[in-house]
């Protein structure tokens, strides 16, 4: 099993090697495999040196290094939470009824985020790629480039199928300059399943599966509230969508966003839930994101984490 630190954008800015080095040193000791780490249009405008030191401190620290194209045209997460500034300056390929999300049918953004990916593959001696939740997969949309595709009247069906080249060729793009690259693609729970139980079909997908949380939520001082559906209950879904193992499965724990008042259920549910799944990839947030308590909710998600990787050795 590979066991991966979803880190996102971690120090960024503000650079302290001495902390990062702290930080993998201290990822590699809890057991991981690999360390994930944000790649927006931020870093590849103004920190692209800032990411070649992380990826070589991450790799003396024996972890490997999974990159996240990060918010590019909208059509995926990660962080840090902002619209595609390449979108913001070619609203021509956006789409007419959400702007802020990228035509895919467009031949220049199409272009654009195929060189952004080019770029980050050919540039640094990164190990792997996540594509984190596509998003906004059975829009419709009514841009003149999609019409001139699919005719008249579009269907989410063709947005879903158009979405799934689309993914075909970032990959395909990505293995040309690096084969040996590791490829992970997740969903969303509500991601539409005619798209979903597709991408493990995708060619040079490695691991596919959703993010699902383990206790409810909370953003600030309101009242917790379940966001997600669990991840054991995702994880019936990753297996019956990969019948035949196409690609290995893959579950993101998202232990984020919890109040100090839910560490009791938090810690219960994580417990059952490592004694359910048997993903090829898991993956967890270091130390979490949002989090009242951020060192106690490290401390039970690494001891679930630890007997968890202990069985399965």
């Amino acid at each position: 099993m590979l066991l991966s630190a979803y880190t996102l954008s971690y120090g960024n800015w503000t650079v302290i090697p001495d902390h990062w080095k702290m930080t993998f040193d201290d990822i590699a000791a809890n057991g991981f495999d690999a360390v994930d780490l944000t790649f927006s249009e931020s870093e590849a405008r103004y920190a692209m040196r800032t990411f070649e030191m992380q990826i070589r401190l991450a790799h003396q620290a024996g972890l490997k290094v999974f990159a996240i194209p990060s918010r590019i045209g909208g059509r995926f997460a990660g962080a840090p939470l902002m619209p595609c500034l390449w979108l913001a300056n070619h609203p021509g390929s956006g789409v007419p009824e959400e702007p802020a999300i990228a035509c895919l049918e467009n031949p220049e953004y199409r272009e654009w985020s195929l060189h952004f990916v080019e770029n980050l593959v050919s540039s640094f001696e990164i190990d792997g790629l996540i594509w984190d939740e596509p998003k906004a997969v059975s829009l419709v949309s009514t841009h003149p480039d999609t019409l001139a595709k699919y005719g008249p009247s579009p269907t989410p069906e063709n947005m879903m199928d158009s979405f799934l080249e689309y993914l075909t060729e970032l990959t395909a793009a990505a293995r040309r300059i690096r084969p040996e690259l590791s490829v992970t693609v997740f969903n969303m729970p509500g991601t539409d399943r005619r798209f979903t139980s597709k991408c493990p079909l995708i060619p040079g997908i490695d691991f596919c599966g959703f993010d699902a949380s383990i206790s409810r939520m909370s953003y600030f001082h309101e009242e917790p509230r379940e966001v997600k559906p669990c991840a054991r209950q995702m994880w019936k879904r990753t297996v019956g969508e990969n019948p035949g193992g196409a690609c290995g499965t893959f579950v993101l724990i998202e232990n984020i966003l919890m109040p100090e008042s839910v560490h009791e259920e938090y810690e219960e549910e994580l417990e059952r839930t490592m004694s359910e799944i048997a993903p090829d990839h898991l993956s967890c947030y270091y130390y979490g994101h949002n989090n009242e308590a951020p060192a106690e909710v490290q401390r039970i998600t690494m001891r679930a984490i630890g007997k968890f990787r202990r069985r399965a050795v």
